[in-house]
């Protein structure tokens, strides 16, 4: 600050802060100049939504709905399956979940995507069907070489019990043992296991040999053999992928509800079922 100057007088700038015209410094802008551009960025558009194919959501589905997208991958059965959940299409959303699994032939990511969409709602729906008169029947049936245990019938009937629930209701899946009158033949010998419907020809037969004669033991034996044929009998099926290979040897119930679709049942039921001339 200069505090030499009196006050009320004015210093004449130095030359190279006068104006070389000898204007007034104005603050309006030179006609012509350029303006600078607002740095207020322009919103992009929305990206377009994708357009599924919801199918007719005034009629009631069939457990194969939304079969017909699978030539189209599992990544555009995730969605068009999200899209149905965030609308609240609770039960064909369910349907499109479970075309990834029995449909496609998804990734690891997607499987395990699919499944827990699966798994979360299934729960929280009534059974597909709530009419007993609607039940396919199919025959749970074990050979036993020697005299069945309590234990053995009991764990036989809760499996059959868990299957039908696992079909949504769609089967009638009924217990049977067939016991040998002769007594005991052996501690070690294996029970014959399989599944039959009106087919007539020669049924899948899986053994076990249980270790031990605990409910629990039995059951785990009966479902995981109950897996087994029904992955088998599936592989056999055109227009179905077959569920994947166990993936929870101790526990074969998360293998039937992580894996078995209830289009799975329908189709084994059909194939258990279907004449000698292979119609159904």
């Amino acid at each position: 600050m200069d505090f030499l100057t009196p006050t009320g007088v004015i210093k004449p700038l130095p030359q190279f802060m006068t104006d070389p015209a000898g204007n007034p410094v104005s603050s309006e802008p030179v006609p012509g100049a350029e303006l600078p551009k607002s740095e207020t960025p322009t919103p992009s558009p929305s990206p377009k939504k994708p357009d599924f194919d919801l199918g007719d959501l005034e009629s009631a589905p069939g457990l194969a709905e939304y079969s017909e997208h699978a030539p189209k991958g599992a990544g555009y059965l995730l969605s068009l399956a999200t899209e149905l959940e965030l609308q609240g299409h609770w039960d064909r959303s369910l349907l499109a979940w479970e075309r990834v699994l029995d449909s496609c032939h998804p990734s690891p990511r997607e499987r395990r995507t699919a499944e827990d969409a699966v798994a979360r709602i299934r729960p929280t729906l009534t059974h597909w069907n709530i009419d007993p008169a609607g039940d396919i029947p199919l025959l749970l049936q074990l050979g036993n070489p020697r005299r069945t245990s309590d234990n053995l019938k009991q764990a036989a009937q809760q499996a059959a019990d868990f299957l039908r629930q696992d079909s949504d209701h769609a089967l009638l899946i009924e217990a049977r043992i067939t016991s040998s009158r002769s007594g005991n033949k052996g501690v070690s010998a294996p029970i014959a296991i399989h599944f039959s419907g009106s087919r007539k020809d020669q049924p899948r037969l899986r053994s076990m040999t249980p270790g031990n004669d605990e409910i629990e033991h039995h059951r785990l034996l009966i479902l995981s053999n109950s897996y087994q044929l029904v992955r088998q009998e599936l592989t056999d099926v055109d227009g179905i992928v077959p569920p994947q290979s166990s993936n929870h040897p101790g526990n074969p119930k998360l293998d039937f509800q992580r894996q078995v679709t209830r289009l799975h049942w329908l189709r084994f039921a059909e194939s258990l079922n279907r004449s000698s001339s292979g119609q159904n």
